[in-house]
């Protein structure tokens, strides 16, 4: 999850409860995930980025991490935990709720914009 210079942030989303939405996908993504918080994903313009990383025998069979971007309410972070608790790509589909899940090759990466 990014949470860098710019991503879950009040200075870009002043109105996005970012604790909230870091409680809920750390509290119920289920017990074999865990959150992490990076400083940047180079993806500012589609903020705020959560990355969800396939489960190890999905991995091997070609799974790819997908990224889900402007997840910026906390029903969003739900819809993202509910898909990771029932096993994440190459596992289970997306929920609708999430529409189009990127892949890295499929992002426009920019640099964050400087203070």
């Amino acid at each position: 999850m990014c949470r860098g210079c710019c991503c879950g942030t009040v200075r870009k989303h002043p109105d996005v409860d970012h604790e909230g939405i870091a409680d809920v996908l750390e509290t119920t993504i289920g017990p074999e995930a865990q959150l992490t918080r990076v400083d940047c994903l180079w993806a500012c313009d589609l903020s705020n980025v959560v990355v969800v990383n396939p489960a190890s025998d999905a991995r091997r069979a070609g799974a790819r991490p997908a990224w889900v971007v402007k997840v910026n309410t906390v029903e969003r972070a739900r819809a993202v935990a509910d898909w990771v608790r029932r096993g994440g790509p190459g596992l289970a589909e997306p929920p609708e709720e999430l529409g189009e899940v990127l892949s890295a090759a499929g992002l426009r990466r920019v640099n964050p914009p400087r203070p």
